[in-house]
């Protein structure tokens, strides 16, 4: 689990040593990733994007979050649990929508991410 208290500098680093991990995103979180790369502060990414600096700051710590569980890479493997645990864990959809686009039951595609979670 990632520390609530990281610093910027933590941040990028971490962002640094899991540089493979970041192409695996979606585009909006590794365009996100890539501009804070590039400038290192949240205030001109928090203006271009019209919200608060907590936001993005909040954005990109659960990023990181997720890039450095080990989990995450197992999710963009192939079978279909894989892909069930993709869309959960990369494109933060919820089971009611894996469900709708998978046919599945709300409760079997539940099961399947408590069954990965473990």
């Amino acid at each position: 689990m990632l520390d609530e208290n990281i610093t910027k500098r933590q941040l990028l680093d971490l962002f640094d040593r899991f540089e493979t991990r970041i192409e695996l995103l979606d585009d909006k979180g590794r365009a996100l990733v890539r501009l804070f790369q590039a400038g290192g502060k949240f205030k001109p990414l928090a203006d271009n994007c019209g919200v608060n600096q907590a936001t993005i700051g909040r954005r990109l710590k659960k990023i990181a979050g997720r890039i450095t569980n080990d989990k995450f890479v197992q999710a963009v493997v192939g079978s279909s649990t894989n892909k069930i645990i993709k869309e959960k864990l990369i494109n933060r959809k919820s089971a009611r929508q894996i469900a709708i686009e998978t046919g599945m039951s709300k409760y079997k595609v539940w099961k399947m991410i408590k069954k990965a979670e473990n």
